[in-house]
């Protein structure tokens, strides 16, 4: 696995897949995943592998069975809930950055959801819009309603996030306004704004949960501001869509390797013979923030030169 160097690549999100934990769960415990936190008078859920089976354990535990988009834990919070007697219950993952945000700085911005398969009762239903809120300070509630707030970081709207078996994936772009340290997770729309799809099973009234995992922030200012830099390389369009093009007019390009956030090569493209460019089908790669490592032979000594670049 490719090592990014903390300048390229640090995610500002602390203990950003909830491996690190100083008390097993059983339960409504993520407090016990350091530094994160529950903003409001929820009981959002912590999972660990070290629960016991059933409980709060990964991959199996009361809601079912999921494994951890990465490593052996994850966390769930209540998204939404239609109790006549409390309405609009939430519940929000919060946790403070490992640095402050800089004004005008692009951020990209990756979590993960997924829908438990043996939902309780009261959670029956899917909803399409799961945020992040980026504060300067914590936003802290003494209610188990909606938070007030509109998240800049959004999952699609109109896409009901319904998979029960793969991690479904919430990205964007935020551009800084300065001085920002928090973050929040959760549905920031109160029962009348939040779109709902029922699977009945006999329930009086309904609600919906998501386990989250794999959250990151990071910088990406370079990756959607510069196609070229003093080394002669070119990465464009970027952001991409479809296609990138990649070019090296000075050294010649004799294979192409991506990697994601977290290290994990997705893409190697390796030529016959060099070539001054290539173009590579990025149209599978999820939203979000990628490296491209460029290697060329130079005097019969290999380089190579690392870009990022933007999938949108």
């Amino acid at each position: 696995m490719l090592l990014f160097s903390y300048s390229e690549a640090q995610n500002l999100v602390p203990n950003y897949s909830f491996e690190v934990y100083d008390t097993c769960p059983n339960g409504g415990d993520i407090q016990y995943a350091l530094p994160w936190y529950n903003p409001t008078v929820g009981s959002p859920d912590y999972y660990n592998q070290c629960s016991f089976p059933g409980g709060a354990s990964v991959p199996s535990s009361f809601f079912g069975f999921q494994n951890a988009n990465t490593g052996v834990a994850y966390s769930g919070i209540c998204v939404y809930g239609s109790d006549p007697g409390y309405p609009s219950q939430r519940e929000y993952l919060q946790v403070g950055l490992l640095d402050t945000l800089i004004a005008n700085k692009h951020y990209c911005v990756n979590f993960y959801v997924n829908r438990p398969d043996k939902p309780i009762i009261i959670y029956n239903a899917a909803i399409t819009k799961i945020g992040m809120l980026f504060s300067n300070n914590p936003i802290l509630s003494t209610s188990s309603s909606a938070l007030n707030y509109t998240p800049q970081i959004t999952s699609d709207s109109g896409v009901y996030l319904t998979d029960t078996v793969s991690w479904m994936l919430v990205s964007g772009t935020y551009i800084a306004q300065g001085g920002e340290r928090f973050i929040t997770i959760g549905n920031f729309n109160n029962d009348a704004n939040t779109d709902t799809m029922e699977y009945p099973n006999g329930a009086s009234h309904y609600g919906a949960y998501y386990y989250v995992d794999d959250v990151s922030i990071i910088d990406c200012t370079n990756g959607v501001n510069e196609e070229t830099n003093k080394d002669g390389i070119s990465v464009y369009p970027n952001p991409a869509r479809s296609e990138l093009g990649i070019t090296n007019y000075e050294l010649g390009i004799k294979e192409v390797k991506i990697y994601n956030v977290m290290g994990e090569e997705v893409i190697s493209h390796l030529l016959l013979v060099n070539s001054n460019s290539v173009t590579l089908d990025v149209s599978g790669l999820a939203k979000g923030m990628y490296f491209v490592e460029v290697y060329f032979d130079k005097l019969s000594n290999r380089g190579a030169v690392r870009k990022k670049f933007v999938k949108e």
